[in-house]
């Protein structure tokens, strides 16, 4: 079981994390295979999460049509404040994330969503990069939640907008830049931070059980097709949990 104490990975060994304050590392490499914790962590301090275009670009699996390239660690426990440095988080043809997710008698999740665009709300065909463009996010959560008759799971909270600044401006972060990542997971409401600024609050639905922290990339129908060749990789920084009083 996880702590109440702070836990961080800074990613400057290689290989995988070791286990350390019940904290234990796995990852998932479904979108785009690597070799071995060693091309994901190199030691050079920061965690690779790398996509090829040509992998956006396959016909979905019927068996798998959302794969993940993510780390995942935990268990982690309420009343903690989860953060995550990262830069590249806004790559057309997935949803790069910060997430909490556990699946027993049903499904309790907290989710920051990047995307470059999100193809199914707000403002389409706007434009994404730093010369007048903004990222969308999706900031979500499930308690306990079942699948209904429409095939989605609820009870569910789902705010969707743009990261804003401290000055309320939409920003886009296609900027080559490092940016902060932040839940606060308490009894009574999940807050959502990027770069130290609440982007939003949810009080209406809050997971109680430990869960796994999960960080990475996800193919998803609402974020776009690639409109770019090659690899992209996602660059995590550092990964930080300390306990709320």
């Amino acid at each position: 079981m996880a702590t109440a104490g702070e836990y961080f990975e800074g990613f400057d060994a290689p290989g995988k994390p070791p286990t350390r304050d019940g904290i234990h590392w796995g990852y998932a490499d479904e979108l785009t295979p690597v070799q071995g914790w060693n091309e994901i962590i190199p030691g050079d301090g920061y965690a690779h999460l790398s996509v090829a275009a040509s992998s956006l670009q396959k016909a979905a699996s019927k068996h798998n049509p959302f794969p993940f390239q993510t780390l995942s660690l935990g268990p982690i426990l309420i009343n903690h404040r989860i953060s995550m440095r990262a830069k590249n988080t806004a790559i057309t043809g997935v949803a790069c994330s910060l997430f909490t997710y556990r699946e027993k008698s049903g499904v309790d999740e907290i989710d920051i969503e990047i995307v470059a665009q999100d193809t199914k709300s707000g403002v389409l065909d706007h434009p994404t990069g730093t010369n007048g463009g903004w990222t969308d996010i999706r900031l979500n959560t499930w308690a306990d939640a079942h699948e209904g008759k429409s095939g989605t799971l609820s009870p569910t909270q789902s705010i969707r907008r743009q990261i804003r600044d401290a000055d309320g401006k939409c920003i886009s972060h296609q900027d080559g830049k490092f940016h902060t990542y932040t839940i606060e997971w308490r009894p009574e409401s999940v807050t959502f931070y990027i770069d130290d600024i609440r982007q939003g609050i949810i009080s209406h639905i809050i997971p109680e059980p430990p869960s796994t922290l999960i960080l990475g990339m996800r193919r998803m129908p609402w974020a776009g097709t690639p409109e770019w060749t090659g690899i992209k990789s996602m660059l995590i920084d550092w990964v930080d949990i300390e306990p709320l009083e």
